[in-house]
């Protein structure tokens, strides 16, 4: 297939764009060019294209299967401490107290682990929060309590770690005793408190209780099935009521489930689930991790973070930062030995030098409405985008019906303020495997949740749900939305000629 049929295909899309071709139009030229596209870099094979990284990470985390554990900062697919991972055939889940995992959203500020299924694809995110329950001590400068555990948050973006991302919070004055949240984040020893403490990434605040609170941290002694976390002083923390994993030992990172009407003996927690939450890379795999650390952390040849003993070479250990800040460790597991084969920080990687500054970026395509003084694109609001010298000269003037790819970089401010635009770039023809926003109204959809029919300016599009999608839940479930004609907002991508659902963006509840 020549170049030449495809630059046929791709000028009526553009052309359409400024004559108002319908969206069912649009979107089957956009299946075919997806398909004639697999067609040119497959030489005639089918499959869909890997997603590359926004910036290079510089051999650290390439090749095979390995596992991914860092910070979301951005959505093209997903975008994790600057890279991009390709999620489109992903499952994102959270686990619970009785072990099952239940799909959920990613989103900004939480901290993950990728599975992948090569490099650069997702097969698995896992979505894990540490500590969920009610605010025992009200914040006091930086630092609060929850489950009697010491968090910290960042008022701003440092070289340890972007500004820490507030969800149903106004600011960091609402974090307040017994204001029930769930965080986010990553352990770490903390002089101050001289404790370990969860340095929070992303912090929510739950409207309902929680039937299961959340506690974790950093096992500094076990006897049987008590546990000693995150600070010598005092008796152990955790009480298991079933039999804890023997690779908990001290040194581990855990995550426990307690039931939040329990009476506490003191300070102790009778968990009713107690996991190592330690990332366990398999024999011959990688882990690309990111941490706060420093040179003066690596100790005889060795360096322990988030529960994993870690040798590192002194040729390694030369490329440690002199002062403590984020960096990507990259890890080989060799019959159980666990050795630091790259360093990435922020001096050398301009995606990490990104992220500590609190540049947040976005892709997706959205109908163009003409210098706007905020876009929402997936799930996140930017505001000051129509400021002067935001909007580049490659986006459209006009309105514009049809999906017009954007991106978006932007800084994160203070807790609980807006996300500002830095600057607004287009291209008025989505490329393959785009994240397509687009509101409307729900026809049908199949008894067995397989397709859905979705009117697009009155244009019926049959859609698949991929494995996984998050159903909105009532008053604006499947049934209501079809009863109502609720309007609603849908993210999908168009694979090998398939229109797949990844999210919905309903109204919310009256």
């Amino acid at each position: 297939m020549s170049l030449f049929f495809v630059s046929l295909l791709l000028r009526p899309m553009v052309m359409g764009s400024h004559r108002g071709v319908s969206p069912k139009t649009w979107i089957s030229r956009l299946g075919l060019l997806v398909l004639l596209s697999s067609l040119l870099s497959c030489g005639g094979g089918g499959g869909t294209a890997v997603v590359a990284s926004l910036i290079s990470p510089g051999g650290v985390g390439s090749g095979g299967t390995g596992l991914v554990e860092g910070l979301i900062a951005g959505f093209g697919s997903v975008i994790v401490d600057g890279v991009e991972y390709d999620d489109s055939q992903a499952v994102s889940q959270t686990d619970d107290e009785t072990g099952a995992f239940t799909t959920t959203q990613t989103q900004l500020g939480q901290r993950v682990k990728i599975t992948q299924s090569q490099s650069g694809v997702a097969s698995v995110i896992n979505i894990t929060p540490m500590l969920r329950g009610p605010i025992n001590a009200s914040l006091q400068g930086s630092y609060f309590q929850v489950m009697n555990q010491w968090v910290q948050v960042l008022a701003q973006s440092t070289a340890s770690g972007s500004a820490t991302v507030l969800n149903g919070l106004a600011n960091l004055a609402a974090l307040k005793a017994n204001v029930n949240v769930q965080i986010y984040g990553i352990w770490i020893f903390d002089t101050i408190k001289n404790t370990y403490v969860l340095q929070a990434s992303r912090i929510e605040l739950l409207s309902v209780a929680p039937t299961y609170n959340l506690v974790s941290g950093m096992v500094l002694g076990r006897n049987n099935n008590d546990l000693l976390i995150n600070q010598n002083a005092g008796p152990p923390q955790i009480h298991a009521l079933n039999a804890v994993p023997q690779s908990i030992t001290s040194g581990s990172l855990v995550r426990a489930w307690v039931e939040a009407s329990q009476n506490n003996a003191g300070n102790v927690f009778f968990a009713t689930r107690v996991v190592d939450a330690t990332p366990a890379p398999a024999n011959g795999q990688t882990l690309l991790i990111s941490v706060p650390t420093s040179a003066g952390n690596v100790q005889n040849g060795q360096i322990q973070t988030q529960g994993l003993n870690l040798q590192v070479p002194s040729a390694v250990a030369a490329q440690m930062p002199a002062n403590s800040e984020l960096v990507q460790l990259n890890v080989l597991n060799t019959n159980g030995v666990l050795t630091v084969t790259g360093v990435n920080s922020p001096s050398n990687t301009p995606a990490l030098q990104a992220q500590v500054v609190g540049q947040v970026q976005l892709m997706g395509a959205i109908p163009w409405i003409a210098n706007p003084p905020t876009i929402n694109l997936r799930g996140v609001l930017v505001v000051g985008t129509n400021a002067p010298g935001v909007i580049d000269k490659s986006c459209p003037a006009q309105n514009v019906p049809n999906p017009v790819q954007i991106n978006i970089l932007a800084n994160m401010g203070a807790p609980g303020s807006a996300i500002v635009a830095k600057s607004v770039s287009c291209n008025l023809t989505p490329p393959p495997q785009s994240v397509i926003q687009q509101s409307g109204y729900l026809l049908s959809y199949a008894a067995n949740l397989s397709t859905l029919t979705f009117s697009i300016n009155a244009s019926p599009v049959t859609m698949t749900l991929t494995p996984g999608t998050v159903l909105p839940p009532p008053p604006n479930d499947l049934p209501s939305l079809v009863k109502f004609k609720t309007p609603l907002t849908i993210e999908f991508q168009v694979i090998n000629s398939v229109y797949q659902i990844r999210d919905f963006q309903p109204p919310p509840p009256n």
